[in-house]
């Protein structure tokens, strides 16, 4: 009797989506999937509902699995947790990561402040910089509640800086976007003009339990082909 016990669920999308490259205008029907992976029918169709959700495929019952072939060219995902360096190499470019600085402060009122930690927490504060070719892309600024101590390297991305620091294993991200111009600090570090027009996004990291793993407010100057921010979403008729 064959053993079908299933395999781990993020290596068995892996191996799905592995298929659709292969064959970009359907996908295999559930039970050829199960097959052709060694999984249950059940650990399929829990796979297919995991990728319908992150929109690499469209289900309608009675008819096969439409993957959404135009997934490939719509750049960074912001609807997805991603990490600049790999994001820039997928998209086929040199990737750099600059530490700008990195502190251990204690937060202090002020007007420049985007987080709503409590006034007196001690955060690790990085600024980081990415070059795609060798210029400049996009500056972010991290604020890490430090609750732990604990060896961290502040060249991590900020899902790591947090698990390190505070123990918070982040869970959901809210995001806010809006359309800003350049402050002059922010401005030299990117080696461009004041005013320049940028996307800024600011992002709040926070757990299960709603404990808060960081903050974050990143600009990015105007992005090349293959790094346009993206959004996907179903829709439903």
């Amino acid at each position: 009797m064959t053993d079908k016990r299933a395999p781990d669920q993020d290596a068995l999308i892996d191996r799905i989506l592995h298929l659709w490259r292969a064959d970009a205008d359907t996908l295999p029907s559930e039970p050829r999937l199960a097959e052709l992976t060694g999984a249950s029918r059940n650990s399929v169709r829990e796979a297919l509902i995991r990728l319908e959700e992150r929109g690499y495929v469209h289900r309608t019952q009675g008819a096969r699995t439409s993957p959404n072939r135009r997934l490939p060219g719509v750049g960074r995902r912001i609807d997805q947790q991603f990490d600049h360096l790999l994001s820039i190499r997928s998209a086929g470019y040199d990737a750099t990561l600059d530490l700008v600085s990195s502190e251990r402060v204690a937060l202090t009122p002020g007007i420049h402040r985007f987080d709503d930690l409590p006034d007196g927490t001690s955060v690790l504060r990085t600024v980081k910089m990415w070059r795609v070719d060798g210029q400049p892309y996009a500056l972010a600024e991290d604020l890490v509640p430090v609750t732990r101590e604990a060896e961290v390297d502040p060249h991590s991305p900020v899902f790591a800086l947090a698990e390190a620091a505070n123990g918070v294993r982040v869970a959901w991200e809210t995001l806010w976007i809006e359309a800003s111009g350049l402050d002059a600090e922010r401005a030299a570090l990117l080696s461009t003009a004041p005013a320049t027009p940028v996307i800024e996004m600011t992002y709040c990291g926070y757990g299960a339990d709603d404990a808060i793993g960081y903050w974050s407010r990143e600009v990015q100057l105007p992005a090349p082909p293959g790094l346009r921010n993206a959004l996907i979403r179903r829709v439903r008729a």
